[in-house]
C-alpha cells in the first residue's frame, strides 16, 4: 500500500473488508480495501485469500478501537438473540 497507511485487519472475504472499510468510512476514517487473491484461481486460505483493510497512519488506534468496539456490539446482539430464543422454547 502508500506509504502512510497502516493495515488495520486481515479477513477473509472482500465482502468482509468492504463492510469494514465502509464502517470506518462512515466514522470519517478513510479506508482501502487491498486484495491479492486471483478471482481466475480462488484460493480460500494461506496468505493469497487474505484480504487487508488499511487506514491512515495517524488514525490506526481510533480505527481499531471502532472496530473493536463494532465487533462487541455484534456479539452482544447475538447472545442476546441467543437468550431470547432460549426464553421462547422455555
Amino acid at each position: 500500500m502508500v506509504e502512510g497507511w497502516e493495515p488495520v485487519a486481515e479477513v477473509e472475504t472482500e465482502d468482509e473488508a468492504r463492510l469494514m472499510a465502509g464502517f470506518l468510512d462512515s466514522a470519517g476514517i478513510g479506508a482501502e480495501v487491498e486484495s491479492v487473491a486471483s478471482h481466475e484461481f480462488p484460493v480460500t486460505h494461506g496468505d493469497l485469500a487474505l484480504v487487508r483493510v488499511w487506514v491512515p497512519a495517524g488514525r490506526l488506534e481510533e480505527a481499531r478501537r471502532l472496530l473493536a468496539e463494532r465487533e462487541g456490539a455484534a456479539a452482544a446482539e447475538l447472545s442476546e438473540g441467543e437468550m431470547s430464543g432460549e426464553a421462547e422454547r422455555a
